[in-house]
């Protein structure tokens, strides 16, 4: 049969087939054409004699090797075809950190967590310095009377008062004192890593906070249209019924629509509110710039990358360092249990009974803590083992971390490839709803519930939508928190040099900006 002749029958299945989809004939025919399949020659099918079995352990040769499966992922569907992640209307990437920066850095100087931490962290730079002090010549000076003497035995004559001056320098303590110092800097690191892990924090609970924001005002901008279109149909229903009584029903179910409608309204308003008080907190009364696009620019992270800094976290540095600090802690311990050297200088400047002055005197002290019941070992265990438990503090923080970060990396693709999909199903769901009212309004081919149920349908792919797509912007900032570079990230740094000893790698990263080097505030 010519093909010219199945046209009229392609075309009356196509028109049966789509009919509630309100499509013409010559789109619906087009959906209906299928590719033709070439088949394949037998002799491609069949295998040489002298072949030899391929286990899965081979390495084919290039003419035997077939191309990879590729993902079925909206994300990896995307990508194939525009070949870049693409690019929304709006601020840029660069534009939204600089952004959010400039709110975060507001947060961070008005914390009390981060001044107090601050406040720990000058403590623990003076408990350095008093212990270095301690390298130092000791001086004492003091002063008595005249002695009074009474009561009963021999009285003899007494001096008159003076000053006293001591003056002691140790020789040599078995390292006790230089223990103490390294033990003391590294607790000051370890406040140090604190102030930079308070800030990580509050960035991360700020751009939290900002995205949450951005998501209910969006819902509450669809929200707000779906009742406006409920009330649409409650009034266009009200002149129906008031011509045809019998049709009421229909304006029954419109207004409970309605009020469902204006309902989730205000339950969106609710949590932007929410959302809008949490951030006065974080950041004050001051305006903060959030983008009215229902889409931002933030792409997705380099899983690898995060997981190698994610090894020098300042709170993986915290716990380190006072490990660190407990071992030295021991060392000093066990050494103030030794004997220790002194040089002592004297002078007193009182004058005995006869009235001569006395001179200076040096000598060399030795003092040994020959017994403490046993509490100079205990105390040396003790702290050995505060050491063992910040190193299991240590490998647990990273074990969380790390997975913390593949838990987020999960998260935010599996939620951009949701959010893909319910905006392609938003685009037909809108298609349907308004064939669903033309066929009602105009053909009395569809119930006002299908109307109805469509316009419901259609609201929620696009609420699902906006809500997977801002629930991946916070998986990325997670990704980003648990890392430990998200203040990096939003001050526009580039990666790391991953060639770089940790403590290089810190520098890279500024534990306390430049905004926060100002002396507290009395």
């Amino acid at each position: 049969m010519p093909r010219h002749s199945l046209r009229p029958v392609t075309c009356l299945v196509a028109a049966l087939s789509f009919s509630g989809l309100g499509l013409t004939c010559a789109r619906a025919e087009e959906l209906l054409q299928f590719a033709r399949v070439m088949p394949v020659p037998e002799q491609a099918l069949k295998a040489p004699a002298n072949a030899s079995p391929v286990t899965p352990r081979d390495n084919p040769s290039p003419s035997l090797r077939t191309a990879p499966l590729g993902s079925v992922s909206a994300l990896a569907y995307s990508a194939s075809v525009g070949g870049t992640t693409p690019v929304v209307p709006g601020p840029s990437e660069s534009d939204l950190r600089k952004m959010f920066f400039e709110t975060v850095k507001t947060a961070v100087v008005r914390s009390p967590e981060v001044l107090r931490s601050r406040g720990e962290q000058q403590a623990a730079e003076s408990d350095v310095d008093q212990a270095k002090g301690q390298r130092w010549p000791q001086m004492d000076i003091g002063s008595q009377t005249q002695s009074k003497q009474f009561g009963g035995g021999e009285y003899n004559e007494q001096g008159s008062g003076g000053i006293q001056v001591s003056m002691s320098t140790m020789l040599y303590d078995w390292g006790r004192i230089g223990n103490t110092v390294d033990s003391r800097e590294k607790l000051a690191s370890a406040a140090q890593e604190n102030v930079s892990a308070k800030t990580e924090d509050i960035g991360f609970e700020v751009v939290t906070t900002l995205a949450e924001l951005g998501k209910q005002r969006q819902i509450g901008q669809l929200s707000q249209a779906f009742a406006n279109r409920m009330e649409e149909l409650v009034q266009m229903l009200r002149g129906i019924v008031a011509a045809d009584p019998g049709r009421a029903s229909e304006l029954t179910q419109a207004k409970a629509r309605l009020l469902q409608a204006q309902a989730l309204r205000d339950a969106a308003r609710a949590k932007a509110q929410d959302a809008q008080i949490t951030l006065n907190k974080l950041v004050g009364d001051q305006p903060v710039a959030i983008p009215e696009q229902s889409a931002w620019n933030i792409g997705l992270t380099d899983l690898e990358y995060l997981l190698d800094v994610a090894q020098h976290h300042p709170t993986i540095r915290q716990a380190a360092a006072q490990a660190e600090s407990a071992e030295f802690e021991a060392k000093a311990v066990h050494a103030s249990g030794l004997p220790q050297l002194n040089w002592v200088v004297s002078k007193n400047t009182a004058e005995d009974a006869l009235g001569r002055e006395q001179p200076w005197q040096t000598n060399l002290s030795v003092t040994w803590g020959a017994f403490r019941g046993g509490s100079t070992r205990a105390a040396e265990r003790a702290a050995l083992q505060r050491a063992d438990a910040s190193r299991q503090e240590t490998a647990q923080q990273r074990r969380d971390l790390e997975f913390r970060i593949r838990a987020a990396d999960n998260d935010a693709r599996t939620q951009l490839e949701r959010a893909a999909l319910y905006r392609n199903l938003s685009v037909e769901s809108d298609a349907i709803r308004k064939a669903f009212y033309l066929q009602w309004h105009h053909l009395g081919k569809r119930t006002l519930l299908d109307v109805l149920t469509a316009e419901n349908d259609h609201y929620g792919n696009q609420v699902a939508e906006i809500t997977n797509r801002f629930d991946a912007y916070q998986s990325i900032f997670r990704q980003y928190a648990s890392a430990g570079v998200l203040m990096q990230w939003l001050q526009g740094n580039g990666p790391m040099d991953m060639d770089r000893p940790p403590q290089a790698k810190h520098l890279l990263v500024e534990a306390v900006p430049a905004y926060m080097k100002q002396p507290l505030q009395r």
